[in-house]
């Protein structure tokens, strides 16, 4: 009996300090700065030939600088087209949209702020800002903390990004940012800009991509589809405990990263476009939120890093939503 409760003490001891080493390093790498994966290297001139600015932010008192890119809308554009194809593991799946001037007459709508997500970079919102812009938008992308060319070391996951983007948006003269002002989010972007939102009088509205779920089952299931092999040994455990981890590290509690809590104290309408085939931000987990200010709309059969890829059926959800608002 004492043999067997040793050796059963010994692995209980071995799996206690296995996953205290896991969660650390989840911890550790959630803490670093977010690298981008797959960005083109021509992409500086792509934005440059579209007409968007590359530009720097800075405010000492915040902390650092920030990179943004801005544009005014494509008002002499008579028509567009936008083409992205991915490649799956089972199938290849091409997303495409083509506009002209008839099926949406130019018009000054006002100004979009982009909000990218976590490991994501302003650069990564470029598609997206194209086709608002052609609605008419001025656009505005920020990079948040610890991405792109953010000058902070650490990510400000979503909370701590709002103080920069409010400030920024104040600071661009009224040519730049006419109103009215929406804000648009993916995945954890969303929760940047309902931090945005909660601190602002002059939002019109919200568009959320497949805004992020709880952080920590999002980290989870994030990790099931771009970490699938190291996923079975860091466990599901872990994982979540080095999220926890983390926002502790920055003085986060998980509400403060929570859609379900913050999205309907902010009073402002809203759009989330979200699909069921997704796990990181499922319809059904955001359906509760349908109200009279809050519009939850499923889309068909999208993972989460392509949601915002715009085709004709996910331009006939969301234009018409715009027009309302």
């Amino acid at each position: 009996m004492l043999r067997k409760f040793t050796v059963a003490s010994v692995v209980f001891i071995l799996m206690g300090t296995l996953l205290s080493g896991c969660s650390s390093y989840v911890e550790y790498q959630l803490l670093q700065r977010a690298e981008p994966i797959g960005m083109p290297t021509t992409m500086p001139e792509v934005i440059a030939e579209a007409g968007m600015e590359s530009r720097q932010f800075c405010m000492p008192h915040l902390g650092g600088c920030t990179g943004y890119l801005y544009a005014p809308p494509k008002t002499e554009t008579n028509k567009s087209s936008w083409d992205f194809t991915m490649a799956f593991t089972d199938r290849t799946v091409n997303y495409q949209l083509e506009l002209n001037r008839e099926q949406v007459p130019e018009a000054r709508r006002g100004t979009m702020i982009l909000l990218h997500g976590f490991g994501g970079s302003k650069e990564t919102m470029y598609l997206l800002a194209d086709y608002y812009r052609f609605l008419g938008f001025h656009v505005v992308i920020p990079d948040l903390q610890g991405h792109g060319a953010s000058s902070h070391d650490e990510p400000g996951f979503g909370v701590l990004d709002a103080d920069i983007i409010d400030t920024l948006i104040n600071s661009l003269p009224a040519r730049e940012r006419p109103h009215p002002l929406y804000l648009t989010g993916f995945s954890m972007g969303a929760v940047a800009a309902a931090h945005v939102a909660s601190r602002r009088d002059d939002i019109s509205g919200m568009l959320l991509f497949a805004p992020m779920r709880d952080f920590a089952e999002a980290a989870w299931q994030v990790s099931q589809k771009t970490h699938a092999r190291s996923s079975k040994i860091v466990t599901e455990e872990a994982i979540k405990e080095g999220v926890h981890s983390a926002l502790a590290h920055k003085q986060l509690q998980p509400e403060q990263l929570d859609l379900l809590q913050l999205l309907p104290a902010i009073k402002v309408p809203t759009l989330i476009l979200a699909s069921e085939h997704d796990k990181v931000a499922p319809y059904s987990y955001f359906a509760p939120l349908q109200s009279e200010s809050i519009q939850v709309t499923e889309v068909a059969e999208r993972n989460h890093f392509v949601m915002m890829m715009m085709d004709q059926p996910l331009h006939q959800q969301l234009y018409p939503w715009l027009q309302q608002h």
